[in-house]
């Protein structure tokens, strides 16, 4: 593949993806009860990870028009938003095939279409993760997106308990069935294995699995 016709395929890549993540977004709103507590949307793990991917496929088709645009804001967004996005999908669809309640509380009832489901939890992993493995040739691993990926952690922890002080249940019923060390643990696992992808992810740049591409 040419230089030039790689730069069409990954700003094609990235304009799905903002695609995707704005009609999960436009669509979301007619989902969820008028109320839906404290927080509202950004409650949720998935809504804070679509937002934060739709700002990194935005600066991704700045840079195709700038190249180099943007560039210590991209790598802080691009290079922590990707494996929170692996994360978000290897977390939620083994729950909700395994039991819906899981993940959806009855005091905030609703039920996504497949298609949507796949806009808010799937598309945004996976094409995220194309362009970082089959097109992104400027990463360097840095302790900085560690960093950043645990303070994340924590910081959503946080949040998540704080929402659940002022509406009186958890955004995601299960947090429930902890302990305050057994949330605190899950939410450190959870963070682990987000480094864990990102490090795969460093990996690949090192190995050049896919240089037939690039």
């Amino acid at each position: 593949m040419t230089t030039s016709s790689k730069r069409y395929a990954r700003l094609v890549l990235n304009t799905l993806g903002l695609a995707s993540n704005c009609y999960g977004f436009s669509m979301i709103n007619g989902i969820f009860p008028p109320y839906i507590g404290f927080g509202g949307i950004f409650q949720f793990l998935t809504m804070i990870g679509l937002a934060l991917a739709t700002f990194a496929f935005a600066l991704k088709i700045i840079r195709f028009f700038v190249p180099g645009a943007l560039g210590g804001l991209y790598k802080y967004i691009a290079y922590v938003v990707t494996p929170m996005e692996g994360l978000i999908s290897v977390l939620y669809w083994p729950m909700v095939l395994y039991n819906k309640e899981l993940l959806m509380n009855q005091e905030v009832p609703f039920a996504l279409p497949l298609h949507l489901d796949m806009a808010l939890h799937l598309w945004p992993a996976v094409l995220l993760w194309i362009d970082f493995l089959v097109f992104d040739v400027d990463f360097v691993r840095s302790r900085a997106h560690v960093g950043i990926i645990y303070v994340f952690t924590l910081v959503y922890l946080a949040w998540s308990t704080y929402c659940f002080s002022r509406n009186g249940f958890w955004v995601y019923p299960f947090l429930g069935d902890f302990s305050v060390l057994g949330r605190v643990t899950f939410f450190m696992f959870s963070g682990n294995i987000c480094v864990a992808m990102y490090e795969a992810g460093k990996l690949k740049h090192h190995a050049n699995f896919f240089g037939f591409i690039q």
